[in-house]
């Protein structure tokens, strides 16, 4: 199993960690080993973690597994919840059928008892044991409710289950003073801003969350953390360009530390993203941008959360999931063009109430 790559001046030792773990787990003899087949992009894999409650819930003293992508590795390596996490790197070591049979005798010689199989994936049922898989029909639903479906199906109570992230006192303790260092008090209301994302169909204009933060900073004195990944930085330094009051930046290819100082903020915009689900799973409410992409399947779990449309119909949106997502070619989506700016902070406005 890879080991996973950590910052130390943010993190706890790999034997803190483990023995943080333990301590969560009863004393005594396992009594399921559990592998998980989870997902190799991260909001994915996020969302995959409300399998985790109520399979802890039905197997007292379980040791779960989870499998993942390289990315998301390093963001569940470390979490309390989960036992052990494993690499499936289909671009890699697991590429091609050569590689698919190195990663089956890998598990098999895990000796899982049971493989909760997310992904639908054939791999899955040559483990040598016990499989429960996903439930084929409509498609058109949200990924979670789909995943615990899976578990629902073989009488695992799914009550209250969603997507978690748990963060260490270490992990949150370091985001603090990361603040702190920065001049914001815990009087200040805290607003967390992703402009980016992997898909340029995504991407709401920078123009727009500037004016977005422009506002909250003016009528509401919030401080903006303004979020980059490690390719957005010059769109990050953008949106500070065009802002009056400049914001906290983050710049971290450190999953575990984005989470934590998402954690801290009061509200959470952005993008149809990772760090969207990463939001919905430790704690804040989020107000999500979406137009290409489909909310229904993937937008952020739970009651809390604001999906903010345009309202525009082109007749071809969302193109995600689809057979050619962005096949108009032209580079931009116009249905997530047309949200307004008054849409995203009257948004912000009923988070607040709530």
């Amino acid at each position: 199993m890879r080991e996973p790559t950590k910052d130390t001046q943010f993190f706890d030792a790999p034997s803190q960690v483990m023995l943080q773990k333990r301590s969560l787990r009863k004393s005594g003899k396992m009594k399921k080993k559990i592998l998980v087949f989870s997902f190799s992009f991260i909001g994915d894999a996020v969302l995959s973690t409300a399998v985790i409650q109520p399979l802890r819930a039905h197997f007292r003293e379980a040791h779960i597994t989870f499998l993942v992508g390289p990315r998301a590795f390093d963001l569940l390596a470390t979490d309390p919840n989960i036992d052990a996490t494993l690499v499936y790197d289909n671009r890699g070591e697991h590429a091609g059928w050569k590689g698919r049979l190195r990663l089956i005798r890998t598990l098999r010689q895990g000796k899982f008892e049971l493989v909760v199989n997310l992904r639908d994936s054939i791999t899955a049922r040559c483990i040598g044991a016990e499989h429960w898989g996903m439930v084929h029909g409509d498609s058109n639903r949200h990924a979670v409710t789909r995943y615990l479906e899976v578990l629902q199906r073989q009488g695992v109570d799914i009550t209250d289950a969603s997507p978690s992230l748990a963060l260490t006192e270490r992990e949150r303790t370091v985001a603090h003073c990361f603040l702190a260092h920065t001049g914001f008090t815990s009087e200040q209301l805290l607003i967390g801003i992703h402009p980016g994302g992997n898909w340029e169909y995504k991407l709401w204009d920078a123009k727009n969350y500037a004016q977005v933060a422009n506002a909250l900073a003016k009528k509401l004195d919030a401080r903006i953390l303004l979020f980059a990944g490690p390719n957005e930085w010059e769109l990050q330094a953008h949106v500070t360009q065009l802002m009056d009051v400049p914001p906290i930046l983050v710049q971290t290819e450190n999953l575990r530390h984005l989470a934590a100082l998402i954690s801290a903020c009061d509200v959470y915009i952005g993008n149809d993203t990772g760090p969207m689900h990463i939001a919905s799973a430790v704690g804040p409410p989020v107000v999500a941008l979406f137009g290409s992409t489909n909310h229904t399947r993937s937008g952020p779990y739970g009651q809390k959360h604001i999906v903010v449309q345009s309202g525009i119909n082109l007749g071809c949106n969302p193109c995600h999931p689809g057979r050619h997502p962005g096949g108009c070619g032209a580079g931009s989506c116009a249905v997530v063009a047309g949200i307004t700016v008054e849409q995203v902070l009257t948004a912000m406005e009923r988070t607040l109430r709530r």
